[in-house]
């Protein structure tokens, strides 16, 4: 459409000039001037080209600025859902930080020194499981659509491509300390837990034998073997995530730094 009206455009501004040339050929045909003929009539041909090429400038023109405005526009809306999504994964990352040192203190601190609400606290945050389920639903459609080549920092559009994969990453490292989770610590806990579940819940404070059976409980639990053998292993899924998170975090920010930056270049 747009070549078009580039075309029209050109041929109105170069009509007079070819029905100037078109009378000058009609007068020197009845003049039998053939060789003047040819110069006009060629002229008139190199009018006509010009006019196509001028009309094909003007439309690549007019598409390269369409092109910016739709490649301004991704940019803003990519950084919108990965500032969005880094808001999200600092939240799981600190959650895994924080679940982290509680195993570590349930498994390097002496149990009997610590009192029974952090016990119950310690206890609950060791077995909860944390998943990042970022937004992907801009990212997908760029990518599906093809979108992602109108952008024109190859560094940028290099940056974008390599994200999915890394995200991926990281959640196959927190879905498989995930599955751990359930697998052994759940299962344990389930076996071998004899905590009231009103009293985890705070409903109700624990009575005073309560508070002796359940403190010799915890002892029981944190020091037997199978228990600090499955939280070693865990550990060490543990800073698998730790690694990959640090990773992605400052994958993430460079990334939105560096839209930051194109679309203040762009805008």
């Amino acid at each position: 459409m747009n070549s078009i009206r580039a075309f029209y455009l050109v041929k109105t501004c170069t009509t007079p000039m070819i029905s100037i040339f078109r009378k000058i050929r009609q007068q020197l045909v009845s003049q039998n001037k053939f060789s003047k003929y040819l110069i006009y009539a060629i002229g008139e041909i190199i009018l006509v080209v010009i006019g196509i090429l001028i009309a094909l400038k003007i439309d690549n023109w007019n598409e390269r600025i369409q092109q910016d405005k739709e490649e301004l526009k991704i940019l803003k809306s990519l950084h919108k859902a990965i500032t969005i999504n880094i808001e999200e994964f600092h939240t799981t990352f600190d959650a895994q930080i924080n679940r982290n040192g509680s195993l570590q203190q349930a498994i390097f601190t002496e149990i009997s020194n610590l009192p029974l609400p952090h016990l119950d606290s310690l206890i609950t945050t060791n077995v909860k499981n944390h998943t990042f389920d970022p937004s992907t639903g801009i990212y997908n459609a760029m990518i599906n659509s093809g979108k992602i080549q109108l952008i024109s920092n190859d560094s940028l559009k290099n940056k974008i491509s390599k994200l999915d994969d890394r995200v991926k990453d990281y959640q196959e490292s927190e879905d498989e300390i995930t599955a751990y989770t359930k697998a052994h610590l759940e299962t344990y806990f389930i076996d071998h837990y004899t905590i009231d579940p009103e009293v985890l819940a705070r409903l109700r404070a624990r009575t005073e034998e309560e508070k002796k059976t359940d403190s010799l409980a915890y002892v029981q639990v944190f020091n037997a073997q199978e228990v600090k053998n499955m939280y070693i292993l865990l550990l060490n899924k543990m800073s698998e995530v730790i690694t990959k998170g640090e990773d992605l975090e400052a994958e993430y920010t460079s990334l939105a730094q560096a839209l930051k930056k194109e679309i203040a270049l762009k805008d």
